[in-house]
C-alpha cells in the first residue's frame, strides 16, 4: 500500500508489523501463547545519513544551500523478511526514503534486532525483493532486487550489502513499479507503468522469458503462487486481477476488481463536477496483494475499502463470493495491507483498532472468520500501537506516484511488435 507507514511480513510462525519507525515482532502467531517483542528502528546513526548545516553556515552562500541534501524523513516504502538457509536468525530489510537500504538481524531467541548494514541505492527506488542462487557446492547465495523509478531494476548481494551493485535489466525508461521471484528464484517479474509484466531469467536477466501483455493501464503488483508455481497474478490500474503463465506470457484469466466501477485513465480535471472515473483509477494505485502458499486463493485489498478473493483452479480465477457480512467485518477499520501466512491463515494490519486481526478463510463454506486474538501478546501490541499517530503522507504520495505512472506511456500494441519480432 502507499505510505500508511503500515507495513506486513512473515516467515513461518513468525509475524512482523511495522508501524512508523516501530517493529512488532509477534513469535508463534498462529498458536495460543504468541510472544511480542518490540523493536525501534531508523535510530541515532542508522536513522541519521545526512543533515541540514545551521544557520550561519547555511548563509554562507545561495550555492551551497542549493546542494545540500534534505534531512531524511525516514519514511519506510518496503519491508522484506526472511531466514537465510541454515541460519537461525531473521534478516529484516527496509527501504527508506526511496535511496536507502538497511538491513536488520533478528534473533528470536536473545530477543534483539541489530542493525548490520545500512546504504544508499539509486534515487527514487520504488519495490523490492529477495531472491536466491543455488551454487555448485550447494550454498545458498542471497541476493536483494531494487526496483526504480527510473526502470532498471539492480541487484545488491546480501549480507555484504555495502559492495558494489550489479543492474539487472532496464525498462526502456518506464518506471518499474514491482518486482517478484518465483518459488526457486529462477525467474525475475518485474511490472512497469507501460502496461506489461516482463519475465527474466535470474540471474542472467538480460535473458527475457515472456512479457505477459494485455493491461490497459500501469501494473500496481504483482504475486507468484506456490502451489501452481507456473502461475501468477498481476493488478492494474485498469481495474482488473489477470492470471498468467508465467513462462509463455499466456493470459488465462482476468477479473474485474471494482465491479461497476468505470475507470478513466485521463488526467485528473480538479474543475470537474464529477470525475468520479479518474478517482477510481487512482484510488487503484493503493493495492495489496497475496496469494496463499497453502490454498492458493488470492487476496487483494483496494485502497482500504474494498476486497476481493478469489481461488486459482486449473488455469482460472474463481470468485469465492465471500458473504458481505464477513467481508465487512475485514474492511471496518480501515485495512492496510494483508499477507497470507504458509499456514494459510490471512493476516491484516488496520489503521485503527485492531491494528492487526487474523482471519480463516473457507473456500467451501466461503467464509471469511476473525481468529481469535484475545492473548496477552495480542492485547499488549494493541495497547502500544494505540499510542502510535501515524504520518499521514498518503494522499501526497499518491498524487507523485500518479503523475510518474503517467509519464512516458508506451503502447501495448508497441510491445506486442517487439515480442513478435525477437
Amino acid at each position: 500500500m502507499v505510505a500508511t507507514g503500515v507495513f506486513l511480513a512473515v516467515v513461518q510462525d513468525v509475524l512482523v508489523t511495522l508501524r512508523n519507525n516501530t517493529v512488532f515482532v509477534l513469535t508463534s502467531a498462529g498458536l495460543d501463547t504468541p510472544k511480542l517483542l518490540r523493536f525501534e528502528v531508523l535510530q541515532g546513526a542508522d536513522g541519521v545519513s545526512e543533515t541540514v548545516d545551521d544557520d550561519d553556515e547555511a548563509n554562507s552562500s545561495k550555492k551551497k544551500q542549493a546542494t545540500q541534501p534534505a534531512p531524511p524523513a525516514n519514511r519506510i516504502t518496503s519491508v522484506e523478511l526472511f531466514q537465510p538457509q541454515g541460519s537461525d536468525l531473521l534478516a529484516l530489510l527496509l527501504l527508506v526514503d526511496e535511496r536507502r537500504l538497511v538491513h536488520y538481524e533478528l534473533n528470536l531467541s536473545a530477543e534483539t534486532l541489530v542493525l548490520k548494514a545500512a546504504r544508499s541505492v539509486p534515487r527514487s527506488a520504488t519495490c523490492m525483493t529477495v531472491g536466491h542462487l543455488q551454487l555448485p557446492t550447494g550454498e545458498t547465495k542471497y541476493v536483494v532486487i531494487v526496483g526504480q523509478k527510473t526502470g532498471e531494476a539492480v541487484a545488491v548481494p546480501f549480507p555484504d550489502v555495502d559492495r558494489d551493485l550489479k543492474t539487472l535489466l532496464g525498462h526502456t525508461t518506464s518506471m518499474v513499479t514491482h518486482v517478484a521471484v518465483n518459488h526457486d528464484s529462477s525467474l525475475l517479474l518485474t511490472a512497469d507503468r507501460d502496461e506489461k509484466l516482463r519475465v527474466s531469467r535470474f540471474p542472467n536477466a538480460a535473458i527475457i522469458e515472456s512479457y505477459c501483455l494485455g493491461h490497459a493501464a500501469s501494473l500496481t503488483k504483482v504475486a507468484c503462487s506456490v502451489v501452481t508455481p507456473e502461475l501468477v497474478v498481476s493488478t492494474s490500474m485498469d481495474n482488473t486481477l489477470k492470471l498468467w503463465q508465467m513462462t509463455t506470457g499466456k493470459l488465462l484469466a482476468s477479473e474485474t476488481l471494482l465491479p461497476g466501477v468505470e475507470v478513466s485513465l485521463e488526467p485528473l480535471d480538479e474543475e470537474a463536477s464529477d470525475d468520479s472515473g479518474r478517482q477510481a483509477a487512482k484510488s487503484l494505485i493503493n493495492v495489496s496483494l497475496t496469494v496463499c502458499p497453502k490454498t492458493n486463493i488470492v487476496a487483494v485489498l483496494v485502497n482500504y475499502q474494498h476486497v476481493r478473493l478469489f481461488e486459482i483452479v486449473a488455469d482460472t480465477l474463481k470468485d469465492l463470493e465471500i458473504s458481505n457480512e464477513d467481508v465487512q467485518t475485514l474492511l471496518a477499520d480501515e485495512p492496510c495491507e494483508l499477507l497470507f501466512t504458509e499456514n494459510g491463515v490471512l493476516a491484516v494490519s488496520y489503521k485503527k483498532d485492531p491494528y492487526l486481526q487474523l482471519f480463516s478463510v473457507s473456500k467451501e463454506s466461503k467464509r471469511l472468520s476473525p481468529v481469535i486474538t484475545a492473548s496477552a501478546a495480542f492485547n499488549d501490541f494493541r495497547d502500544v500501537a494505540a499510542t502510535i499517530e501515524l504520518v499521514d503522507e498518503e494522499e501526497k504520495a499518491l498524487d507523485v506516484l500518479e503523475d510518474g505512472l503517467k509519464k512516458k506511456k508506451a503502447r501495448t500494441g508497441e510491445w506486442n511488435k517487439k515480442v513478435g519480432g525477437s
